[in-house]
Order: C-alpha cells, then structure tokens, then sequence
C-alpha cells in the first residue's frame, strides 16, 4: 500500500520552479484557486497551466475557493455566488482531468447544532445543483470539516446525498483545533465516503500547517484507520514551506514503509 501524495499549492505556488520541485518529490498538486485567481485568469492562462502539469506528468485535484463563501447564507446572493465559484472550480477540474474537488460547505461555529437544519434547507438547492454539475463532468466533490467540533453536520450532507461522488475530505489540522470527540469517531462516521486527507499539523491554538509530526496532533489514529483500508484516501499535505512538505513526506511514507516492503 503506497499512498500518493499531493501538495496544496495556490496560484503563487505553481511557478515552474515549485511544481519542479514537487516533481523531484514525487508529489501530486492539488490546485487551489481563489475567487481573485477565477475573475483574473484567462483561458490562455489556464491553459498554459494546464500543459505545464501534462508535462511533468501530474494527476491534479482540486480546491474550490472559499473566503467569504457560504451555500448555506442567509443572503441568496451570497449563496448563488459561492454555488457560481464552485461551478468554475468543477468546470476547471475538468479542464485539468482532476477527479476531485473540494469544497467548504460555508457553515461556521455559529451554525449551532439546532440551527444546522435551517443551515442545510437554504444550502439544499446549492448543495444539489453542486452535485449534478459534477456528476455530468465526472468528478468526485469532497467536503471538508472546518470549525466543527463532530462529524455530526457533515454526516447529514452525505445522508442529504448518498451519491457515490460526494465525500469528505478529514483535514487533521482542523480537528486538532476545533473537534470536541475523538479521531476514530470522525473516521468511523464518514468510513468509505472519506475521499481525502489533509494532512498538516498546529500547536493546538492557531492554524498554523506545519509539518507532520512538528506540532501536538497525535496522527496514531489516522495511522492505524489508513492501514486498515483496502484503499487508502487521496493524502494531501497542507503547508506552504517547502522545508515542511519535505519533512512531511517523509514521515507519511515511514508510516506505511512496512507495507511497501
């Protein structure tokens, strides 16, 4: 069992210098583009961009934008607009032949459990509209925990939509800060619905996506889980310092070395 590892980069990370170097790493990019990067680049751009991966031979994914975004807004405008970045992100998954994108739901920490239900009758629509546009482009959408302090709410948007392309992605450094149950719950609660791992660590107070291993999460769990799997989940590394990502490849491939040998 060797897993396949990606890097999240954004648009000032995917200069030929730095996707050399996740070449020279063996990493894969998972391709994050902001709401700025969608109004700012032309198609001559994306594709240029998209040659530059054909030619080091990448098999991209994706990250939908997500700053001021949320399906699930009081506002509908703010809503159709996040539905509308998604859309791009879908659409340029495509161009790129990436199977995955994805996506912050949008919900924060004052969505409390009773106004969940609320959250997810106005994010409906959006949610479903999301869905379909990837099921007709063939790819897989992945939502991602952020503030949540159980997997309860994002159970509910897979039992909303029990199609096999829609996910999650369990990002670590998330749940060190903000989850209130164990890891085991998390991974036992989305089981093979989990389609990826954001992989990156913190101190415990801030979201600071250093290096495996260099901070207080305890990745044992996650370990443990991953190697009970027939297939393992897309492992995708979550820090900006090239020095972290190399000290964070290195540890996840140690922890499935016995498997490899």
């Amino acid at each position: 069992m060797k897993p396949e590892l990606f890097v999240n980069i954004s648009t000032a990370h995917m200069t030929a210098e730095d996707l050399d170097f996740l070449r020279v790493q063996h990493l894969h990019p998972e391709l994050y583009f902001s709401a700025a990067d969608m109004d700012a680049l032309t198609p001559a751009q994306l594709g240029k961009l998209h040659q530059e991966m054909q030619a080091r031979e990448f098999r991209p994914i994706c990250h939908a934008p997500f700053y001021d975004l949320n399906l699930g807004a009081h506002d509908p405008k703010v809503r159709a607009l996040a539905q509308e970045r998604v859309f791009w992100a879908l659409d340029t998954a495509r161009q790129f032949g990436a199977p995955q994108v994805v996506i912050h739901p949008g919900y924060g920490p004052w969505v409390l459990v009773r106004a969940f239900p609320n959250w997810l009758k106005r994010a409906h629509p959006h949610l479903a509209a999301i869905v379909a546009r990837a099921k007709e482009l063939g790819v897989r959408v992945a939502f991602e925990n952020i503030y949540d302090p159980d997997p309860h709410d994002l159970v509910e948007i897979l039992k909303a939509f029990p199609e096999p392309h829609v996910g999650i992605c369990f990002d670590t450094g998330h749940f060190n800060l903000f989850s209130q149950v164990s890891m085991k719950t998390w991974l036992e609660a989305f089981g093979d619905r989990l389609f990826e791992c954001h992989l990156h660590d913190n101190l415990g107070s801030e979201d600071d996506h250093i290096a495996v291993g260099d901070g207080c999460l305890k990745f044992g769990p996650l370990v443990q889980w991953l190697k009970a799997q027939p297939a393992l989940p897309r492992l995708t590394l979550e820090m900006e310092q090239k020095t972290h990502v190399i000290k964070s490849v290195r540890r996840v491939r140690e922890w499935f070395a016995p498997l490899e040998e």
